[in-house]
């Protein structure tokens, strides 16, 4: 039976691949190293999937359940999110979990079984945690997901701006302590785990990041160097997308492409300033808009960054729903009619497959993520839900 979304080939395979890898961690930090596929995470994320391979043969199974739990759970929170009406609570819970169970991130995270959906789960939880005033556990459980990808980090700005210093440090702690034991856990000591490891950056950068992706991945690809990468080919194909041929000719030239080497030089240039703008334009904007901001800043800044991040936005999108629902319906708030449009719209965009674009698809998700900080910015949501101060009218 032909799939119509994703190859049969590749189901399960983002956990599947790494079997005999984790099967020898008693090897130590070599066992990661070396052979493919390769290990690109921090390594506290080998024990994440050390805990899904005690399921034996049943690790894919062992994942799905997972998913269903973290599904379950988001339902149960929107629910006791949702406004105290049975009928427009129920409504907005349906909607909430219609979209997250339905919705292309989710789905292509699941087939692949790739443990962005632990990194998700956890950092939505602290956000959560967040957005009810519980910052010492939101600090935490965002320094869990920092600790098996990185990106997430970006979250603790959000107790930084209300000045949680101290908890701001306890998940920075957290952070650092969790992978330090995992360097120890790997042994022999942390400092030789890091060594062990470190042959896999190069490898990693020169198949991933120093070079064009290949034309039937680019689809999946949306950062901001995704971004530049693409707007650097069709400038070299004067206006047309390349073809597979150019594509991986560029890719084999030796030595590599020499624009996006230079491209890769001035990325971090590209993520200071663009963080910094992020960070003046949100900087007095009620809580919704700066968690909306960092979300999707987690889902842009990676140098290599998958439809799996996208997972990111379904709390900003669940919170916009009960801002809705708890605000804009009774009239606590006012929310102008266009925004509401443009956000329900980029949502369902960015929730959907957009396979049809082909290899235009990555391309697409980088403008839509873009065209929802646009408006983030142009639209103030303040919810005293959240911790907003109350507003007139």
């Amino acid at each position: 039976m032909t799939r119509p979304l994703f190859t049969k080939a590749d189901q399960f395979h983002d956990l599947t691949d790494h079997r005999d890898k984790i099967a020898h961690l008693r090897d130590g930090a070599v066992a990661l190293a070396h052979g493919q596929p390769l290990f690109n995470f921090p390594p506290p994320a080998a024990y994440v999937f050390k805990i899904f391979f005690i399921f034996g043969n049943h690790a894919a199974y062992a994942y799905l359940v997972f998913i269903a739990i973290c599904v379950l759970g988001f339902a149960l929170v929107a629910w006791r999110a949702g406004r105290p009406s049975r009928a427009v609570r129920f409504a907005a819970t349906v909607a909430i979990v219609t979209s997250v169970v339905l919705g292309y991130p989710m789905w292509f995270t699941a087939d692949r079984a790739n443990i962005e959906s632990v990194v998700w789960a956890v950092s939505a939880a602290g956000l959560c945690l967040f957005l009810r005033k519980r910052s010492l556990g939101a600090a935490v459980l965002i320094g869990i997901a920092a600790s098996i990808k990185p990106f997430p980090i970006l979250l603790l700005l959000l107790l930084l701006r209300r000045r949680k210093y101290k908890d701001t440090a306890i998940g920075v702690a957290v952070l650092v302590g969790i992978v330090f034991a995992a360097f120890a856990a790997l042994g022999p000591t942390p400092l030789q785990a890091y060594r062990d490891l470190k042959p896999v950056e190069p490898r990693y950068m020169n198949s991933y990041v120093l070079v064009l992706a290949h034309v039937d991945e680019a689809r999946f690809e949306h950062s901001l160097l995704d971004g530049l990468k693409s707007a650097a080919l069709i400038l070299k194909m004067r206006g047309h997308h390349g073809t597979t041929a150019t594509v991986e000719s560029l890719r084999n030239r030796p030595g590599g492409w020499p624009v996006v080497r230079l491209l890769v030089r001035v990325y971090p240039f590209v993520v200071i300033t663009g963080l910094g703008m992020l960070i003046a334009v949100f900087y007095k904007m009620p809580i919704l808009n700066q968690v909306t901001a960092l979300c999707v800043a987690v889902s842009l800044i990676p140098p290599v960054s998958s439809d799996y991040t996208l997972l990111q936005l379904y709390l900003p999108f669940g919170a916009f729903l009960v801002y809705l629902t708890r605000e804009v319906a009774i009239g606590k708030a006012i929310f102008p009619y266009s925004s509401m449009l443009a956000l329900a719209v980029i949502y369902a965009l960015l929730f959907s497959p957009l396979t049809f674009l082909m290899i235009y698809a990555g391309d697409a998700k980088l403008l839509l993520l873009l065209a929802l900080l646009f408006v983030a910015a142009r639209s103030p949501m303040p919810c005293t839900y959240f911790g907003d101060p109350q507003t007139t009218g």
